[in-house]
């Protein structure tokens, strides 16, 4: 399924799956820890980004605990299948605990493609392309309720990634994609509470 990224006219691919319960309790439990939660790994994918993922918190002993270790071996396949798809030579991956808005307006990234897994909390919101008004992307003096409100004038429409699910989308440096790319944002946050543990993946380096 995630394969047809690469189609034209693909912005958008998702694999929705439920992840162990055990799983779901640590990083449930990661994500309501204390103190920010910043791991940035860039490796080649495989055993070299395994190891450099091993060697960060909370993975420094993740062959002592399962939920750890399930979540250690998830993120290194994801980017084993991210980097096939991207024909990319190294991965950049960041798991974050993101207890704001972030990325609170509709928007589309400025990058080629992008993999996302939101592993506690809620996932990223977007709108299918008959939804959107991409004459209306940006800010503009706007705050970004007006903004939203433009782009995606409908509410009822916005759909939510579930928890759990892979996404791979395109942003606007794919070539061919320069006037669409996937229309998105980070899903509202009202307070610590609802933070979320979200696994992005990006490319850093093209394959020889």
């Amino acid at each position: 399924m995630l394969r047809r990224i690469r189609e034209t006219g693909c912005d958008l691919t998702q694999w929705d799956r439920s992840l162990p319960a055990e799983v779901t309790a640590f990083c449930a439990n990661l994500t309501a820890r204390r103190g920010p939660l910043e791991l940035d790994v860039t490796a080649e994918p495989g055993p070299a980004l395994l190891a450099a993922l091993a060697a960060t918190a909370p993975f420094s002993r993740a062959e002592f605990h399962a939920p750890a270790h399930w979540l250690l071996e998830d993120i290194a396949a994801l980017a084993t299948e991210f980097a096939a798809l991207t024909d990319c030579s190294e991965v950049r991956a960041r798991l974050t605990i993101v207890s704001d808005d972030g990325c609170a307006a509709f928007h589309v990234d400025t990058l080629p493609v992008r993999m996302l897994c939101t592993y506690a909390g809620r996932g990223t919101q977007w709108a299918d392309e008959p939804d959107v008004r991409r004459a209306e992307l940006g800010l503009r003096n706007r705050t970004t309720a007006e903004a939203n409100a433009a782009i995606v004038p409908d509410a009822a429409r916005i759909r939510t990634m579930p928890t759990g699910a892979v996404a791979i989308f395109k942003g606007r440096l794919w070539s061919g994609a320069e006037q669409h790319g996937f229309v998105h944002r980070s899903h509202p946050v009202c307070c610590g509470e609802h933070a979320r543990l979200r696994l992005c993946l990006d490319s850093a380096g093209r394959a020889s």
